[in-house]
């Protein structure tokens, strides 16, 4: 029968079945009753259902064998396992023995700051002497790590001397076969440029990559913090090496980036030798054991300055490169700037002539600008020109040192000389009520690097280089024209008081270093003020200032300072002051040494009116002005009025003075040569003779009044016939200013 259908008797005999089962159980047959009546029954659900069936044993089956296969697929894979942790375990004991061999090897390598476009100097002297300073310092320290600060101004060529200090370094260490070296660079011009040295650092020393990585790809860590644990891991593996130098490059602030270098004490560091490069001198540590400091601001030596511009330009004339390597002060920067641009400009066959000469008219017309721009577009290890670094040197200086605000403040008001450090202190004092100590001032002067300190015969004092000068005349411009009335006065204050506390006896002498400097001064008055305003400017008045000008023979700027003083008294103090007759005075004095006598007497004249009414007949300066009328008289030739006022003159003083005065000695000089004048040479030899014998009590047998006295006893002498003593009379005079020169 097919599937789901029943015969007759075979479904009687099962309906009999649940017949007898049910009432057996004692429950209603009746409907077993209805469904035996029934013929057919809905089998297409249960044909259905029994067809799903059939599918579903069919797809049991398939999967039966998928999984069967998924087994056999399972077991080759956990074989395939197996063979693999057995490679691994191989690969991880030769990765142990890789790493135990990285551990223990140590190769020398040498990474030195970026080398510039063109040829460097060798700078052999200062290599050796600063190399000799490692060694001394590296002796003194042996079981600790020890620091050599190299600092000057931008350009100043700091990372080249590295470079070559630090190739020294590990030439030297190659030598020994049984040392193992190392020379590492670090760029610390930013905390960025620093966290790439560090990691270029710890792949160099071969630490564990995935160790490095971690640290680089971290998301966790700051750049600080990433710092600190790559100095961790390279510590592990510095140690190894007998010696090693770190250079330590661009550091623009020391005390910052100090917390990022190895410590001084760690014994992990305790081999090797810190070598930095900065323009931050005022964070440098002082000096001591394991600290040395050197400075390059001075430029390179002038031989090698001469032959790098030789190297560079093509053009080898010696005389013309000291000029000019005097010109640029010597500066590295400054020098491969200007070969570069005269060799480019020569290329041209319309420019080929172009040599040193032209290009120091350019350096004159204030075109530097225009011949740094070759050299730095084509220097991708220092893209700035000379003048660009220094000037963002000097904004970072005056943005964060009021001092040395002060300070270019005043440089730009002044000449190019070398100037005094003290006047530059009074200035700052003047100008600055809260900054009062001088001990100070001057510690800050000394650590900045653009300031130069020169010290010689006669002093110390403070220069710039001609291009940082320039730099801050141009940065400065601005805040000095909003603060040009403290400029001025406290620049004017400054400098009389240098001059009231150290000119005193020898003005000539002694002033040679500050005369550049008040010319200079009184062009940048000129520039600020106008004339009309001079008398709302000036505190106080400048005769001082004039007459020093006047003893170093520049009678215009004298007669400037004259001017400004007469302005300033006349309206502060009124037309009949004693200043105002000292002016008048100083005016004649001018202008009788400028040929102009009418003029001088004219002054002279208003002068000893005035001391007449306010000083009376007998004072020292009315004697002081009869001595002047008499000089300008005698300049006249009127000699006999001459005498007139320089008895006058020494009748004044005599009273006043006492017989033995050098004031008196001179007016005895001058009665001499009126005498001498007028035909009367004995009284003139009386006069002279009463000169001399002042002179040598006073001075001493070789001052200049001495032998200018001799030479005037001399001249009588010749008048009067006397040639062998006259003959004797000059040649001591010739001795005693021979000496004095051969001594200058």
């Amino acid at each position: 029968m097919p599937q789901g259908q029943l015969s007759d008797l075979d479904f009687k005999s099962a309906v009999g079945k649940v017949d007898v089962a049910f009432q057996a159980l004692g429950l209603s047959t009746v409907q077993i009753q209805d469904i035996t009546k029934q013929t057919t029954f809905p089998t297409d659900e249960l044909k259905d259902v029994l067809k799903k069936v059939e599918d579903l044993k069919k797809e049991l089956s398939e999967k039966e064998t998928q999984l069967q296969g998924l087994e056999d697929q399972l077991q080759e894979t956990e074989e395939q396992r197996q063979g693999l942790e057995y490679q691994l375990q191989e690969t991880e004991q030769q990765r142990q023995v890789l790493e135990d061999q990285l551990q223990n090897d140590i190769p020398p390598f040498c990474i030195l700051p970026p080398k510039p476009s063109h040829d460097v100097a060798d700078r052999v002297g200062e290599v050796a002497n600063i190399t000799q300073q490692l060694k001394e310092l590296k002796q003194a320290n042996e079981n600790n790590v020890s620091y050599l600060y190299i600092s000057g101004n931008p350009g100043s060529g700091k990372s080249q001397l590295a470079g070559l200090l630090a190739k020294r370094f590990y030439d030297d260490a190659l030598e020994d076969p049984c040392a193992s070296a190392f020379v590492m660079t670090l760029n610390a011009e930013s905390l960025d440029t620093l966290q790439e040295s560090y990691f270029s650092f710890a792949r160099q020393l071969k630490c564990p990559e995935y160790a490095v990585t971690n640290i680089l790809n971290s998301k966790d860590l700051k750049i600080e913090e990433k710092i600190v644990n790559l100095k961790t891991l390279i510590g592990t593996k510095i140690g190894s090496y007998t010696s090693w130098l770190l250079v330590v490059d661009n550091v623009k602030s020391t005390s910052e980036m100090h917390v990022h270098l190895p410590k001084t004490g760690n014994e992990q560091w305790a081999r090797g030798q810190l070598l930095i490069t900065t323009q931050d001198t005022k964070s440098i540590p002082l000096t001591n054991s394991f600290i040395q400091h050197i400075s390059v601001s001075k430029g390179m030596e002038s031989n090698e300055s001469i032959c790098l511009l030789a190297k560079l330009s093509g053009i080898d004339d010696n005389e013309k490169g000291k000029m000019v390597a005097q010109a640029l002060d010597y500066q590295p920067l400054a020098l491969a700037s200007a070969a570069t641009y005269v060799k480019q400009i020569r290329q041209s066959k319309i420019t080929s002539h172009f040599g040193w000469n032209e290009y120091m008219d350019k350096l004159e017309k204030g075109k530097r600008g225009i011949t740094e721009t070759t050299l730095a577009e084509t220097n991708p290890s220092y893209q700035k020109s000379m003048t660009l670094a220094t000037a963002l040197a000097v904004k970072e200086m005056i943005a964060s040192d009021t001092v040395i605000v002060h300070a270019f403040s005043f440089l730009s008001l002044c000449a190019p000389q070398p100037l005094s450090p003290e006047i530059m202190i009074n200035y700052i004092q003047n100008i600055d009520d809260e900054i009062e100590d001088k001990e100070m001032i001057m510690m800050r002067i000394q650590r900045c690097s653009l300031l130069l300190l020169e010290e010689d015969e006669t002093g110390v004092y403070i220069r710039v280089h001609q291009v940082v000068r320039d730099v801050i005349k141009t940065v400065i411009k601005d805040y000095l024209a909003s603060h040009r009335l403290e400029a001025i006065n406290g620049a004017v204050t400054a400098f009389n008081r240098f001059i009231e506390d150290n000119l005193a006896d020898n003005w000539l002498m002694q002033s040679n270093s500050i005369a550049p400097h008040l010319k200079a001064f009184v062009v940048n008055i000129e520039n600020l003020f106008s004339k009309e305003n001079l008398s709302q400017v000036f505190k106080t008045g400048m005769l001082k200032l004039g007459q020093i000008c006047q003893n170093h023979c520049d009678f215009p700027t004298a007669i400037k300072y004259y001017e400004y003083s007469l302005v300033t008294y006349l309206e502060k103090l009124g037309p009949k002051h004693i200043h105002v007759a000292a002016t008048y005075n100083n005016f004649g004095s001018v202008h009788q040494v400028l040929g102009d006598f009418e003029r001088a007497k004219e002054y002279h004249h208003h002068a000893l009116n005035i001391y007449l009414k306010e000083l009376g007949p007998d004072h020292v300066d009315v004697a002081a002005t009869y001595n002047n009328l008499g000089s300008v008289h005698q300049a006249l030739g009127d000699f006999q009025r001459a005498k007139e006022y320089h008895d006058h003159a020494l009748n004044i003083y005599l009273k006043t003075l006492g017989p033995e005065h050098i004031d008196i000695a001179a007016t005895y000089n001058n009665l001499g040569s009126d005498h001498q004048a007028l035909g009367d040479f004995e009284h003139a030899k009386k006069y002279h003779h009463h000169a001399l014998n002042i002179y040598l009590t006073k001075l001493g047998p070789e001052h200049v009044h001495v032998a200018a006295t001799y030479s005037h006893l001399g001249s009588v002498h010749q008048e009067l016939g006397d040639f062998g003593q006259a003959k004797e009379y000059h040649h001591f005079a010739l001795n005693i200013r021979s000496e004095k020169t051969s001594r200058a």
